[in-house]
């Protein structure tokens, strides 16, 4: 089904209808596996039309099997819904570990989609402390706390890149002004420290600036991500939020998965491997 776009031309009051190509056919795959020993989840889905308000329709058909290239172990997923195919972690274990190297494949009416990358290092929460702030002036409208977290990244000739991620009982913060990433904790690369470790800077230390009342609970999370995929998130964040008088013109959002030359519908998404680090904070 294609879309119509119905437009009242400024010069006269003759309606006008513009066809919209529907655009081709994409499997869209979200792979953020990690190292928390809690389920993990692959997501399958296929993309909707540009009009539809639905959810996009799941693949329900597909094999989904992350592999450990360095173990030489392999790990099948599930489906179990919503185009969710899963795999329930042990309570003593975790099927992801820091510098292994993974590959994911997801095989589609035989067709073999395959992705690359590895799992990088942990950064180490320390705590996280709740300031109470008064309502008025410049203060919230009303009385509230605000998180502060406090983190070290390890200093070497390595950049490390992050993703942090904020809770409020247990609820993940998901707006499109929430994916707060980094590196080396601050705004660039850190180097030549003659010391082990470096503390988190503002604002990523603020934890998006939530605010939580008594009772709440206040959890961090940062993730490990690869260069590429700090990358593809800076990206994706500049799409969200492109609009108004400055927009840039929208451009496709990177992928890391990659489709075989004789593959009739191309898959799009992104693949990658999570050290994490959590620490959860019950505001007084």
């Amino acid at each position: 089904m294609t879309g119509l776009v119905t437009f009242l031309a400024s010069s006269c009051q003759d309606v006008i209808q513009v066809k919209l190509d529907e655009g081709s056919k994409l499997y869209v795959i979200d792979a953020f596996v990690n190292n928390l020993r809690t389920t993990q989840s692959v997501k399958v889905l296929t993309n909707d039309t540009y009009f539809s308000n639905r959810e996009a329709p799941p693949v329900t058909n597909a094999s989904v099997v992350l592999k450990d290239l360095t173990a030489n172990k392999q790990y099948q997923f599930v489906y179990s819904d919503k185009g969710n195919y899963i795999f329930n972690i042990l309570l003593n274990d975790t099927i992801s570990k820091i510098d292994h190297q993974y590959e994911l494949n997801v095989t589609i009416d035989g067709v073999v989609y395959t992705s690359l990358t590895t799992q990088k290092r942990a950064a180490k929460i320390d705590s996280i402390s709740a300031e109470f702030v008064e309502a008025g002036g410049f203060g919230p409208s009303q009385p509230a706390y605000f998180c502060t977290m406090y983190a070290k990244d390890r200093t070497d000739n390595n950049p490390d890149y992050y993703w942090i991620k904020t809770f409020r009982n247990d609820t993940l913060f998901a707006g499109s002004g929430d994916i707060d990433v980094n590196i080396d904790g601050t705004g660039g690369v850190v180097t030549g420290l003659n010391v082990d470790s470096t503390d988190f800077t503002p604002p990523t230390t603020f934890l998006g600036f939530k605010s939580y009342q008594s009772g709440n609970t206040c959890k961090a999370e940062i993730h490990s991500v690869s260069r590429a995929t700090y990358f593809f998130l800076v990206q994706a964040v500049a799409q969200i939020n492109n609009g108004g008088l400055f927009a840039i013109t929208p451009e496709n959002v990177k992928t890391n998965i990659i489709t075989p030359n004789d593959a009739k519908t191309k898959a799009i998404g992104w693949f990658n491997m999570a050290s994490v680090a959590s620490l959860t904070k019950v505001i007084p």
